[in-house]
């Protein structure tokens, strides 16, 4: 005895690679902007000349934003930047005391510099995971002039 369905088999694996497709693009997110694991740590300073504020530079590097060690560690590692030029501008600079940049958000750090950088410079950088890779990582280095 055979039992006929209403549905042929082309139909019915249709109907499963359909649903396979849905179910996937639901439960699988697509490529994030944001970066929520990360958070941006380092230090950064506020050019100034003639009594105005003419630029910025930062040297930070990405950490895990649950390790709050390795974020003092880069802080540490950054806390110079050397009677360095402000890259851009013409003329001297002073350079404000530094402010440190502790498990800031990518986006808020993006904002620092007005989305030069796009909103979300983690997306270009390295991430540090464990604190003993903060001794052998070159600091990213982000200036603007404004």
């Amino acid at each position: 005895m055979t039992v006929k369905l209403p549905f042929t088999r082309k139909a019915v694996l249709a109907a499963l690679v359909i649903t396979a497709a849905a179910t996937t693009t639901v439960t699988l997110p697509g490529t994030a902007e944001a970066q929520s694991g990360s958070r941006i740590c380092g230090n950064y300073w506020e050019a100034r000349a003639n009594g105005k504020t003419v630029g910025i530079i930062a040297k930070v590097l990405e950490v895990p934003k649950v390790d709050f060690g390795i974020c003092l560690r880069v802080i540490d590692k950054t806390n110079s930047i050397n009677g360095r030029s402000l890259p851009g501008y013409k003329g001297t600079v002073t350079w404000n005391p530094r402010q440190a940049i502790r498990s800031w958000t990518c986006e808020d750090f993006g904002d620092l510099f007005n989305d030069t950088y796009g909103n979300d410079p983690c997306l270009d950088m390295n991430r540090v995971d464990l604190i003993g890779q903060v001794a052998n990582r070159t600091p990213r280095e982000l200036s603007q002039v404004y």
